[in-house]
């Protein structure tokens, strides 16, 4: 995949007023109403860096509709000011008389928040016809008050809402430029062996980028944890336990006989956990895994002979990308399998000169928390985006960024 985009560094933003539609989509901690680490938040302040002679209206969201951490923008905003020494504004209202007086106010070497834009409605639409976007009431009525309008919100980059590819013009800010530089080098001609650690949620997408690469000869060795390692362990007829089962149900019932047919074309390099762990009276217990589901228990994070398995196989790749944390590793008893996976991947790096990505998102967060963050080639603001490109998709907005040079 070749992209195509205008960068910021390719026009003259001086003295302009710009809107940049980055992804702060945070780990809130609703009891507390805080942000727990922040990548992208960093991330944004990093970028603000190359915009302190513009005027800057930051468009963002968090969450979704009815979820717990779906709130006001007014927490990001203040997270923001500990990282830029910019002032940052924030106003309680998205494209209404409020912002668009504030817009109107803001001074070259102000950065200005609006309020979540998922709180309107129409933003939680996808358009496949980008013209359609175009007509919708915010962006028509925004619009007209900024010289540019820049795209760095690579971790919602596969999501064709208004405000992602909604503008009349779109060029690349630094965290996009940044994103794509990567994953060029991840898709093309990349040093071997190429390795892949698989965690988290989202198993049947993340079983499709690993069955693409597979089959597009990229991918030497598929490290499967979470619930991508539960699908294919169902599918080909061992028994996880009820509680990890019904959690891939769906998935399972769609594409077990694809997942079957893909398991043994590539089974001698994907590999699945020899044990898991389960929490017996507060502890930490290694399962062995065909003993998994005797005990119908949530496993929460990958045993130690895994573990001595997966970091074996990471400290001698040359390119190393994780998508999703092995664990469960907001509960501290889950959370030693996707440290020691975070550690392994900075060893690669240090000793192997290894290129290392994490897929942004929770574990990005792991990193940051265990340290290992700054020893990472580099950690992606979006894990759900850097899947779909690396599977293969023109996502959105890399077709808008093409269509919509300006």
């Amino acid at each position: 995949m070749v992209f195509e985009y205008t960068s910021y560094k390719d026009v003259d933003l001086k003295g302009k007023k710009i809107l940049i539609r980055p992804d702060i989509n945070s780990n809130i901690d609703v009891e507390n109403n805080t942000i727990r680490e922040s990548p992208r938040i960093q991330a944004l302040a990093e970028a603000l860096e190359e915009f302190k002679e513009c005027a800057v209206v930051i468009m963002a969201h968090q969450s979704r509709p009815g979820d717990k951490d779906f709130t006001s923008l007014k927490l990001h905003a203040d997270e923001l000011k500990k990282y830029t020494d910019l002032p940052v504004k924030f106003v309680d209202d998205i494209f209404g008389e409020k912002a668009i007086q504030a817009i109107k106010d803001l001074k070259i070497g102000e950065v200005l928040v609006l309020d979540n834009v998922r709180k309107w409605d129409t933003e939680n639409e996808l358009f496949d016809d980008f013209s359609e976007a175009e007509k919708t009431e915010m962006i028509q009525t925004l619009a007209p008050l900024f010289d540019y309008f820049i795209a760095d919100a690579f971790g919602a980059a596969h999501r064709a809402q208004p405000s992602i590819i909604g503008w009349p013009s779109l060029i690349a800010g630094p965290t996009v430029v940044k994103e794509f530089e990567y994953m060029t080098k991840v898709l093309e001609n990349p040093d071997r062996p190429l390795t892949m650690l698989i965690g988290g949620a989202k198993a049947i997408d993340k079983f499709k980028a690993m069955k693409y690469n597979f089959e597009n000869d990229r991918l030497d060795y598929a490290l499967c944890a979470g619930l991508t390692a539960v699908l294919i362990f169902e599918a080909i007829g061992i028994n996880t336990g009820k509680p990890n089962k019904d959690a891939i149900a769906k998935d399972l019932a769609k594409a077990k006989d694809e997942i079957v047919k893909t398991y043994e074309k590539f089974k001698e390099k994907i590999i699945l956990p020899k044990d898991l762990v389960i929490v017996k009276d507060g502890e930490r217990e290694n399962i062995e895994i065909n003993k998994v589901g005797e005990y119908n228990e949530v496993t929460g994070d990958i045993g130690k002979e895994t573990t001595n398995e997966f970091e074996n196989i990471i400290r001698k790749s040359k390119v190393v990308i994780a998508n999703g944390p092995p664990g469960i590793f907001e509960k501290e008893v889950f959370r030693k399998g996707t440290k020691e996976m975070a550690e392994a991947m900075a060893k690669a790096t240090k000793e192997n000169d290894a290129l290392t990505i994490i897929g942004g998102g929770e574990f990005g967060t792991a990193a940051e928390m265990f340290g290992y963050s700054d020893e990472i080639s580099f950690i992606s603001t979006g894990g759900g985006a850097m899947l779909e490109i690396l599977s293969g998709i023109d996502v959105p907005l890399v077709k808008a960024l093409r269509e919509k040079k300006p």
